[in-house]
C-alpha cells in the first residue's frame, strides 16, 4: 500500500513542487486547493488525486477529510497568500484578516482534520510552509515520514 500525502496549496508554486516531489518520491498525493482547474491538472501530471479545497471553510476540509480516509503519512499546510504588504500605519485590517484566517487559521483547520489519519504521535510528518511576497527568493521543505516510536 502506497504512502499517502496531502499537500495543500497544491495548484501552483510551491505546492505543485512539492506534490511532484512526493509523487516522485512514490506517495499516493492527494493535490487540495480553491482553483479546480489547476488543481486537477497538477493532480493529473502527478497521477494523484485533486480535491477542490478552500481552508477557510470547515466543510470543505471536511470533505478534504473524508477523501484522505484514515491513513495519512505527510501533511505539507501550503495554502496561503500574501495581502497586506504595506507599512503598518497604513494597514488594510481586512486584508491582514485573510491572510491571517487562510495563512494561520487554514492550517489549523487542516491540521486538526487530518490529525486522526496520521496517526499516534511520530508515526505521520507535517509541514507548514511560510510564503513572501512576490519577486523575493523562497524556499520549501518536504516533510517525510518518521519511523513510529510506538513499536520500539
Amino acid at each position: 500500500m502506497p504512502r499517502t500525502a496531502v499537500v495543500t496549496g497544491a495548484s501552483s508554486g510551491i505546492g505543485a513542487a512539492t506534490a511532484a516531489a512526493l509523487a516522485a518520491k512514490g506517495f499516493a498525493v492527494v493535490c487540495a486547493a480553491r482553483r479546480k482547474d489547476r488543481v486537477e491538472a497538477v493532480a493529473e501530471r502527478v497521477d494523484g488525486t485533486a480535491v477542490v479545497c478552500d481552508v477557510t471553510d470547515d466543510a470543505s476540509v471536511a470533505a478534504l477529510a473524508e477523501v484522505v480516509g484514515d491513513s495519512l503519512h505527510v501533511l505539507v499546510n501550503n495554502a496561503g497568500g500574501a495581502r497586506g504588504m504595506e507599512q503598518v500605519a497604513d494597514g488594510d485590517v481586512e486584508a491582514w484578516r485573510w491572510m491571517y484566517d487562510v495563512n494561520v487559521l487554514g492550517a489549523l483547520r487542516v491540521t486538526k482534520a487530518l490529525l486522526p489519519a496520521l496517526g499516534p504521535p511520530a508515526t505521520g510528518s507535517w509541514s507548514t510552509s511560510a510564503r513572501r511576497p512576490a519577486g523575493t527568493r523562497t524556499r520549501a521543505a518536504v516533510a517525510t515520514p518518521r519511523p513510529s516510536t510506538a513499536s520500539r
